[in-house]
């Protein structure tokens, strides 16, 4: 497309001092003549090109219009493209790969950007060990909705594996802890709502428009202050390769008897039943008593089962 050739030819005399028509010409495959049109056009945009004559002749950036490319250092520039590619891996999306591609190009990395090098230092992959390609057509078609403003219909499964109906207004899409959430105003609660979107079965997307409603709070993970609890765990030796999924182990008490003990300030939710359950019988909860309860209640249910 001829406006990815103007953004490239830009980028390519951002990066160099001298770009010839013959250099550009041979590097898109196209014409001088072409190449002569395009600095044309990128000039009457606003983007002041010069033509300089002689042996070192060709095209530049007017001197005070560049952008130092120092302007990040190598391993700042390093860092952002690797923090990219990681939730490039969990969210492929055209706009990310085309931001690494520009990136990449702008510091003269000679490089793939796949390629491990001595500069990769730290990798990051916000990707979970399982990644179902149903999740993917999801996201696609969510962040569709939300750029075009459609209505999505989809059934959703609740903690309590209640299934209900719903007409939604996507408004955002969240990414937390490898768990991907949709927030938007749903029809049946009349309320703003958080999806997980795991959870949303027969997702379609609808023709039909709808008009942005102003917030009156900012999305955000947070929980109101006052439903947060205090919960003081217990936990033996076998617990150890589950532990550092949960908390930070420098900040866990590794006591004398033999256990491990753990206190957490968090919001009381199915989500931190789910997780103390997780840890079988390797965990006991020594207070609150009420979560005491509701833990015992639920593993009740699970022997009953079998």
């Amino acid at each position: 497309m001829k406006i990815d050739r103007l953004l490239s030819i830009v980028i390519m005399l951002l990066n160099r001092k001298r770009v010839t028509a013959k250099e550009l010409a041979e590097h898109f495959e196209v014409s001088i003549r072409t190449i002569q049109r395009d600095i044309e056009s990128i000039n009457m945009a606003g983007i002041p090109i010069v033509s300089y004559r002689g042996q070192y002749g060709g095209y530049g950036l007017l001197e005070n219009y560049k952008i130092d490319k120092n302007f990040l250092s190598h391993s700042e520039h390093r860092l952002l493209v690797t923090a990219l590619e990681g939730i490039n891996k969990v969210y492929e999306d055209r706009d990310f790969a085309s931001i690494i591609e520009k990136l990449t190009y702008i510091k003269n990395i000679s490089q793939s950007i796949d390629a491990f090098s001595s500069d990769d230092r730290i990798i990051m992959d916000f990707s979970p060990w399982f990644f179902p390609e149903g999740l993917k057509y999801k996201i696609n078609n969510l962040k569709k909705s939300i750029l075009e403003k459609n209505l999505i219909e989809f059934s959703y499964i609740d903690l309590n594996g209640n299934t209900t109906n719903r007409t939604v207004e996507p408004a955002v899409l969240a990414l937390k802890l490898s768990q991907w959430y949709l927030y938007g105003f749903c029809r049946l609660r009349q309320d703003f709502r958080l999806f997980k979107i795991t959870r949303i079965r027969n997702l379609t997307l609808t023709n039909e428009e709808f008009k942005r409603r102003k917030h009156d709070y900012p999305f955000n993970f947070s929980f109101p202050q006052e439903h947060e609890i205090k919960i003081k765990l217990k936990f033996d030796q076998r617990a150890l390769h589950n532990l550092d999924n949960y908390f930070e182990l420098d900040k866990l008490d590794f006591n004398e008897d033999g256990y491990i003990y753990a206190i957490v300030e968090c919001a009381e939710s199915e989500w931190v039943y789910s997780m103390i359950l997780s840890f079988g019988d390797s965990v006991e909860i020594i207070e609150p008593k009420h979560i005491r309860k509701i833990i015992k209640d639920q593993a009740k249910k699970v022997f009953e089962k079998y």
